[in-house]
């Protein structure tokens, strides 16, 4: 259809409407019973864009449309020019993809200004070459610490990469680890969950300790026996270590040591 000397499109889902290739949307009622006045003649109703300021950003333009239910929907019309005009070669654009404009102008909604590209955060520092190198890093089993220094990011960001949050479908790949007995504690319950854990024989504790490496200052190793479990954790920053240990032993050790005396108090006292 021609309108106002421009090719217009039927809209896909919304066959009352044709839009043009300059983004201007119209609504025609092609199908629409008419009386014998108006019998063969179309009516035509420009629908108005609106263009809505963000944090002193220009949005999406967008526009008002009814199915043919009758249930009204905000559209984009970026994305409705893009896809009718073969912009867009498939139905949905992906989460990672957004439409673009060839001259920097949002309110150019020819389709020749029309391109699309990948998304970018602005607090994102990454792109897709850095999570390839990532996940081969990963792979290796080079430490997350480390990694977040090569590439100027948290290491939580980088764990976040491990597990299929960040980079991913947003879903965890690698399940929450467990801690291997229960601790009622949360906070020292998600932090014993990370140790390496091996079986050993039941009844045998030793206090947790900080093993050097005297070659290598960032390589040490948190050691500890508990509940049949030889625990161990590498951590790089020796201060941190030590501070771990001695809550460590304090939670473990100590508390039920004072807990012990207590009851025996209490004992002698009945």
């Amino acid at each position: 259809m021609i309108i106002n000397s421009e090719e217009c499109r039927n809209i896909i889902g919304f066959e009352r409407y044709h839009v043009s290739e300059s983004g201007r949307v119209y609504r025609t009622e092609i199908g629409k019973k008419r009386s014998w006045r108006t019998k063969g003649r179309i009516c035509i109703n420009e629908n108005k864009v609106h263009f809505r300021v963000q944090n002193g950003k220009l949005r999406q333009g967008q526009v008002s449309l009814t199915d043919t239910n009758g249930k009204l929907h905000n559209v984009g019309v970026a994305t409705l020019v893009a896809r009718v005009f073969g912009v867009i070669d498939k139905k949905m654009i992906s989460n990672r993809q957004k439409i673009s404009y060839k001259d920097y102008n949002k309110k150019n909604l020819h389709y020749t200004n029309l391109f699309i590209t990948e998304k970018v955060y602005s607090n994102s520092k990454l792109n897709k070459k850095d999570i390839k190198h990532i996940k081969k890093y990963i792979k290796q089993g080079v430490s997350l610490r480390y990694i977040s220094r090569i590439f100027c990011v948290s290491e939580m960001q980088i764990n976040r990469i491990k597990t299929g949050e960040n980079w991913g479908n947003g879903k965890r790949k690698i399940k929450a680890p467990k801690a291997p007995f229960e601790i009622k504690e949360v906070r020292m319950k998600k932090y014993i969950a990370t140790f390496d854990r091996k079986k050993t024989v039941n009844g045998i504790r030793k206090r947790f300790t900080v093993k050097r490496n005297p070659k290598s200052p960032t390589d040490n190793l948190i050691i500890g026996i508990i509940n049949g479990y030889k625990l161990s954790l590498k951590h790089t920053n020796i201060t941190r270590a030590k501070k771990s240990v001695k809550t460590l032993n304090e939670y473990f050790f100590e508390s039920k040591i004072k807990k012990e005396k207590n009851t025996l108090f209490n004992k002698k006292l009945s």
